[in-house]
């Protein structure tokens, strides 16, 4: 190669060093037709629950219990905690089973997109239950603050079990 050849290869295509990994690999899911993501770390599976079974007197977060491979998920709606519009029941619960620390939940979830890696996390989130923003083509997608929904939820159970030992 000519050193002129050389100059014009950096000029098309200048050495932009070594990439780094993606910062962030997320599930993509679909809530109350809006676009959220959740850290694979926290993401266990996708599940289509045909059977649940409703637990009487429980939070209105709580649509019932599935048995997922012998072990009893409660599938819960996060939706009301990220202020939209409660989940509406069907005949199957599509679940996005999620885990962190010691609480295991499937959250009911419209479709599941699939994998994406992100580079950056751009501004805070909206509320107390987003991590923050990812920029996705044109858009942003919430980054669910996936521990801190498991417990909000866990509060919202046990309140739920509080006034019902209260009732008793």
């Amino acid at each position: 190669m000519t050193d002129q050849s050389t100059r014009a290869l950096e000029v098309a295509a200048p050495d932009m060093g070594p990439r780094s990994a993606p910062s962030l690999r997320a599930c993509l899911v679909v809530l109350a037709g809006s676009l959220f993501a959740v850290d694979v770390a926290h993401a266990r599976e996708v599940a289509v629950f045909e059977t649940i079974t409703a637990v009487p007197r429980s939070a209105s977060v709580l649509l019932g219990v599935a048995n997922l491979r012998g072990v009893v998920v409660p599938i819960v709606d996060v939706r009301p905690l990220l202020g939209l519009p409660a989940h509406r029941p069907g005949a199957l619960i599509k679940g996005l089973v999620v885990e962190a620390a010691s609480m295991r939940a499937a959250v009911a979830i419209e479709a599941a997109l699939g994998l994406e890696a992100f580079d950056r996390m751009a501004g805070h989130g909206r509320n107390g239950h987003v991590r923050g923003m990812l920029p996705r083509g044109g858009e942003m997608v919430a980054l669910l603050d996936t521990p801190g929904l498991l417990t909000a939820l866990g509060r919202e159970l046990g309140t739920a079990d509080e006034a019902e030992e209260d009732r008793g």
